[in-house]
């Protein structure tokens, strides 16, 4: 009776690992959400993320960067835009900011119709990447967007995404 009981917990447990592993492949929810100011913007449902790594394959060293791109709708129809950009083929785990080039974030307001920028000429924008690979984008960002309409300054704090990103040649 007791080798039954031992291997019985054997198995459990085994079961136990095997059910856990299969929601570390697929999260349970996919967002963006950061405060803007004093207010949250989240989108939970209407976004996606694209993954282009570089292609080293080729004579054109023009496409030999990475990009992550994470896009979505806030539950106001605001419009969120954040790339992040590598010189490097891949993407890695690190810190991407908009002061080496080609990472940005751009947030349309649809109640006002205000352009929010920060891209290499404007702003400031820092990525914090966790995690790309199996699908899985995961980062965090922060920063200070610049109102294209009246100059104003828009701080973005607590940003964070977790998103299944598709891949593209």
């Amino acid at each position: 009776m007791p080798g039954k009981l031992s291997l019985m917990g054997v198995l459990c447990g085994l079961m136990l690992l095997a059910a856990c592993s299969d929601e570390a492949v697929e999260p349970k929810r996919k967002f963006i959400s950061f405060k803007l100011d004093n207010g949250v913007l989240l989108s939970e449902q209407r976004n996606s993320a694209y993954y282009m790594p570089g292609d080293l394959t080729d004579a054109d060293p023009a496409n030999d960067y990475s990009q992550l791109l994470v896009a979505g709708y806030s539950y106001g129809q605001d419009v969120i835009n954040i790339r992040v950009f590598s010189d490097q083929p891949q993407i890695t785990p690190g810190v991407y900011s908009n002061m080496m080039g080609g990472t940005a974030m751009f947030l349309e307001e649809k109640a006002t119709g205000d352009r929010l920028v920060a891209d290499d000429n404007y702003g400031s924008i820092t990525v914090v990447i966790h995690q790309v690979q199996d699908s899985l984008a995961i980062g965090e960002f922060s920063g200070n967007l610049v109102n294209m309409t009246d100059g104003s300054i828009k701080a973005v704090n607590d940003g964070y995404f977790k998103m299944i990103y598709k891949k593209f040649p």
